[in-house]
């Protein structure tokens, strides 16, 4: 029997909610604290790779997750014209059952995975964070904004890429770095032949379009110009610079329908590296909080999902916390780091414009390698 009987999660998004769905699954009495409200979903949409949606099947959320998304096929990268196009292949990682990469709004997946969580019997607050802990051999002890405290046999710190939880643990090991890219992404109607994930690679960025529902998709920009956000009352002109250089449907789209500064989302690149092993006593750092990476392999939420599943598997078996989470990092650390290693090379790779990187044949790579069970 496992001793591990009641788990505290800080942090309410795909690491956190996923984390609670996956220990109710292993018999844990789960909290869940959210500082923010409920769905405090943020951003545009999210790309869930073949490994996210076998890891959802896990949990029997990939079916719904499937409705309220757009399923697709692999994807294809041009030059800044448009022209010259090479599909990059995508596998099914579960037969027919599962697609190999699905788009979906941050919202509705955000409510998808709050509501599973609710309904597999996590209790979660809202508005309410972890002020202050201590741990020892027997338990944890948290304190909370609310003036309540609780004691656990698990926390699992699962609060973002600027988690409070992880300098209790780690001082400055892991503080999120700059990549030296940004990201600006603007909701569009989708077109029928937006049917994958189609990208342009430019002198200073590449840009394209992720598919997100029958009706709307996203236009996405990587870019190395700052990493300051502009004044809201400069981002539409800001973002239609950045896209100057490019033709083809991604002119037309700037010209024509990039009109509502409201729409125009920017935000930095930053990555986390902590070492392993992510835990310290009874605490251990997943997600975004423990291994933040660029976007440039979709991989992110990808691999909390699995981060997730895998703690549940290990959490379930019998004997003590200590060697669960000995057999977690073993299963995770290699693959996270695999990962972050491919998505910070294609980062530099657009940045340097460093000729003759092989980028279809890396992320080619970076798809046979999460095909691999988890």
């Amino acid at each position: 029997m496992s001793e591990v009987k009641t788990a505290l999660i800080a942090g309410g998004g795909i690491a956190g909610m996923t984390a609670a769905i996956a220990l109710r699954k292993a018999g844990v009495h789960v909290d869940v604290v959210e500082k923010y409200g409920r769905n405090p979903a943020i951003g545009v949409g999210i790309i869930l790779p073949g490994n996210a949606l076998r890891a959802l099947e896990q949990l029997g959320l990939a079916e719904a997750t499937i409705r309220a998304g757009y399923p697709f096929g692999g994807s294809c990268l041009h030059d800044a014209q448009g022209n010259h196009p090479r599909d990059i292949p995508e596998y099914r990682m579960a037969g027919e059952k599962l697609p190999p990469q699905l788009g979906i709004t941050r919202t509705a997946y955000s409510v998808l995975l709050t509501d599973a969580a609710e309904a597999s019997g996590a209790r979660i607050s809202y508005h309410k964070h972890i002020t202050g802990f201590e741990q020892d051999e027997h338990g944890a002890e948290a304190h909370f904004s609310d003036g309540s405290h609780g004691r656990y046999d698990l926390v699992v710190a699962a609060d973002g890429i600027h988690s409070t939880l992880r300098p209790r643990l780690f001082g400055d090991l892991g503080a999120p770095v700059y990549s030296g890219q940004s990201s600006w992404r603007y909701n569009l109607p989708r077109p029928e032949y937006v049917d994958k994930i189609m990208m342009y690679l430019g002198e200073d960025g590449k840009t394209g379009f992720v598919p997100l529902r029958h009706d709307l998709m996203y236009l996405f920009l990587t870019d190395r110009q700052t990493h300051q956000a502009p004044p809201r009352e400069d981002a539409l002109n800001v973002l239609r610079a950045r896209l100057a250089e490019f033709g083809g449907p991604v002119a037309y789209y700037r010209d024509t329908v990039i009109n509502d500064p409201d729409q125009a989302l920017w935000k930095p690149f930053e990555t986390v590296d902590l070492p392993s092993p992510w835990y310290r006593g009874r605490t251990i750092v997943i997600g975004d909080a423990a291994h933040a990476t660029t976007a440039h392999l979709g991989q992110g939420g990808a691999m909390a999902v699995e981060d997730a599943v895998v703690l549940g598997e290990e959490i379930a078996k019998p004997g003590a916390l200590q060697a669960a989470l000995e057999r977690f990092m073993a299963r995770r650390f290699p693959r996270v780091s695999f990962i972050q290693s491919a998505s910070r090379q294609l980062c530099r790779w657009e940045i340097e414009h460093t000729a003759g990187a092989d980028f279809v044949g890396l992320m080619g790579e970076a798809n046979l390698k999460v095909r691999e069970p988890i």
